[in-house]
């Protein structure tokens, strides 16, 4: 009692102390979330819908793609500008998406389990058809056989599989390279589904039906002339503040920027090999070629040289080489070696030597029982007793059962194992099983163990090589890299501003170079490839630091310090011009191509008063710096012609005379030599009127080239505010 009354009256200090307790406990909870968080957000790669996306997802994306790609192209290999494209290819796979699959949440757009199945019980996708399981009768995909894989590789996860321990990391790789097909195709069907819905809202009237039929079974032959709007001296043209301020306001919505931009000037210094550099690499690549030739420890030599590929004493397939190996080894003979030469698209001298060319099976088909024992000669002994009963007869899945094994058989995939580094165990397995027949047993020892091996089938024989190559980078040396290094670090020391820079960099032999509008994912994508001056794309190999210093660091006319890239073999140094934030680029940013525009019109205007009188195309003629030509087979789809041109050339008579027309560029006029009609093809209303609407869906849902994505995609892309941070991680 005395105890609690003495906390009574010392409870005022108790409260506080206890305050500043739970306070100190709050505050390091507090700092402990925080750093969670930073730590969390250290590694956000993007924002997709608002949600985040951590680096780590991203890469663990791009393995799964390499996979993919090893399994289905046996290429293992890829230059750093592969890996880059590889990397921006996986990052837009995902963001569209990412893209669709919010949107077709909305519409209630599902991919059910039994929509997959139809697909694979099919058998006839494209990405089905190129994995290992495959039924050998039919050439369709096989669930059964997939199911097989999936249960064995289930057991092995639980340490009951009868797969020896040296092969487990193929299975690994091919269950990996599974998920990601099986990802891919649910990915793939909701976006079918998604643009099947977006095509069926693009429609059509009879009237477009009839003039689409009507252009595309109509081909003229035309005399035309051409007066380009150049012909009018600039001088001769006005343009007031008035007039531009309209113009922009008319295109104000194609100056709207949806992310920060930046216009940058830089030099870049590419280090090269010194002509002593490939004197001293020929030397050694000639002394190699000798040694390759007669020595008896191939492995070792390879080792030795420092070669980018080693030596598998193995025959692989021309796919496991890197293109310009694969190229040169059906030409050689065996026993021959190939003398050093270059190859430009790795910037390698090369030697190689074909050891050994066979024809052997890319897939064979197994089964095995995994024998063990007490200790090894107690297994060797198991081992012998199980292949003597299957020579005299013995059903091999009763004996497998026996051994608490299943015995079913499996698919070794020649990319499987190739491109991958084997101990001697795995390679005298792999050399065992390219030899043996179908329906052979063997009895195959391993250090730990035995494995009795049964090929059930083989299929698809190729042509397979044993080679050795030496494959040796043309690097700079550590000499042509301080002597490059010492001149530039001279140059930037020296120019301390833009101008300054600008003015002196011709004189250092160096160029500066402009590029503008960079946004944060145009270091990964093909937008400003083939930059002049260029090898290689700047912003594939451009170093971290000086992108997080543009984006994060960098103030409008400041200069960087100078940078080391790409493991040393560029030094660059960056101005950051002018910075553009998100919405409406001010009229000032665009006056240049406004003013161009503004005047094309009013050199257009002057241009068509003075010919829109003309009759014929002889009063062209006249004109000075008029051309006319002769042109064949045009009608409203033909390429290369002015969109105006191509909207009066349908249903026009022939010897007619149809002008003034104001192109882009130029007033044109044309007279229609001969027509030509394809009176074979009938009027089928239906058909055009679904060609017309496919037409407009295309145009919404298909890239214009190569490189670009849909206007669709760029729309969602918009609209939900993409955030791409991944210059901050590669």
């Amino acid at each position: 009692m005395a105890t609690i009354q003495k906390i009574r009256s010392k409870g005022k200090l108790l409260i506080t102390v206890i305050g500043i307790a739970l306070l100190a406990f709050i505050t390091e909870e507090f700092f402990r979330a925080t750093e969670a968080q930073r730590n969390q957000n250290n590694g956000v790669a993007g924002y997709i819908n608002g949600k985040k996306f951590q680096s780590a997802e991203l890469s663990q994306l791009v393995d799964a793609y390499k996979s993919y790609i090893a399994f289905t192209q046996g290429k293992t290999n890829f230059t750093d500008d592969e890996d880059a494209a590889l990397k921006e290819q996986v990052w837009e796979t995902y963001v569209t998406n990412k893209l669709i699959e919010a949107e077709a949440n909305k519409l209630g757009l599902t991919v059910t389990d039994d929509e997959l199945r139809n697909l694979m019980a099919e058998g006839t996708n494209g990405l089905l058809t190129q994995t290992p399981f495959v039924n050998q009768q039919t050439g369709r995909f096989d669930a059964s056989v997939l199911k097989n894989f999936l249960d064995e590789y289930k057991k092995m996860q639980s340490n009951t599989s009868q797969i020896p321990e040296q092969y487990r990391e193929q299975y690994d790789k091919l269950y990996a390279y599974w998920q990601f097909v099986e990802k891919s195709l649910r990915d793939n069907i909701l976006q079918q589904k998604y643009q099947t819905l977006i095509q069926a809202s693009f429609t059509s009237n009879p009237t477009e039906a009839k003039l689409a039929f009507d252009a595309s079974t109509t081909k003229n032959n035309l005399l035309l002339a051409a007066v380009p709007y150049l012909t009018i001296n600039d001088k001769d043209v006005n343009v007031s503040d008035s007039e531009l301020k309209a113009k922009y306001d008319e295109l104000k919505e194609a100056f709207k920027l949806y992310t920060d931009s930046k216009d940058i000037k830089y030099v870049a210094v590419t280090v090269k090999a010194s002509p002593a550099d490939k004197a001293e690499l020929d030397k050694r690549m000639a002394e190699y070629a000798t040694e390759i030739a007669t020595t008896n420890d191939m492995a070792a030599l390879v080792r030795r040289s420092q070669s980018k590929i080693s030596y598998t004493d193995l025959p692989l397939s021309a796919g496991a080489f890197p293109e310009d190996i694969s190229a040169e080894l059906d030409s050689m003979s065996v026993g021959s070696v190939k003398a050093p030469y270059y190859n430009a698209m790795d910037n390698t001298i090369n030697v190689i030597k074909l050891i050994a060319k066979t024809q052997s099976p890319d897939s064979i088909q197994i089964r095995q029982i995994q024998v063990g024992g007490k200790d090894l000669a107690d297994t060797r002994n198991r081992a012998d007793s199980i292949y003597k009963a299957l020579m005299g007869g013995a059903n091999f899945k009763d004996i497998a059962k026996k051994y608490g094994q299943t015995g079913d058989s499996a698919w070794v995939v020649s990319n499987m194992y190739e491109g991958t580094t084997m101990d001697a165990d795995n390679l005298s397995y792999i050399k065992k099983l390219q030899t043996m027949e179908a329906g052979q047993i063997s009895n195959l020892e391993f250090t730990q163990g035995n494995a009795i091996v049964m090929v059930t089938a083989r299929k698809n024989m190729v042509t397979k090589y044993n080679a050795a190559v030496i494959k040796c980078p043309l690097d700079y040396s550590s000499q042509t890299s301080k002597t490059e290094y010492n001149k530039f670090s001279k140059f930037v020391a020296d120019n301390k501003t833009i101008e300054s820079m600008e003015k002196n960099a011709a004189k250092s032999g160096y160029t500066v170079q402009s590029l503008n509008g960079i946004e944060t994912g145009d270091f990964f994508s093909m937008k400003f490839f083939g930059q002049p001056g260029m090898e290689r794309h700047m912003m594939r190999w451009i170093s971290n630091d000086a992108k997080r210093w543009i984006f994060d660091e960098a103030k409008d006319g400041d200069i960087s310090p100078l940078y080391i890239c790409d493991n040393g073999s560029h030094l660059l140094v960056v101005a950051v011009t002018k910075t553009h934030k998100a919405g409406y680029m001010p009229l000032e940013d665009v006056k240049d191509f406004i003013k161009s525009e503004v005047m094309r019109e009013k050199k257009a205007d002057k241009v068509y008063a003075k010919i829109k009188g003309y009759k014929s195309i002889a009063d062209f003629k006249a004109v000075a710096g008029s051309q006319v030509d002769t042109v064949k087979n045009v009608n409203f789809y033909s390429q290369g012609f002015d969109p105006a041109i191509l909207a009066k050339v349908t249903n026009v008579k022939p010897n007619q005379f149809v002008g003034a027309i104001k192109g882009y560029n130029a007033a044109f006029a044309f007279q229609v030599l001969s027509t030509e009609k394809d009176t074979e093809t009938k009027f089928d209303q239906r058909h055009y009127l679904n060609a017309a609407a496919n037409n407009h869906a295309g145009r919404a849902l298909s890239p214009r080239n190569y490189y670009e994505e849909s206007p669709f995609i760029t729309y969602l892309k918009n609209k939900t505010q993409l955030k791409d941070l991944r210059y901050k991680f590669y």
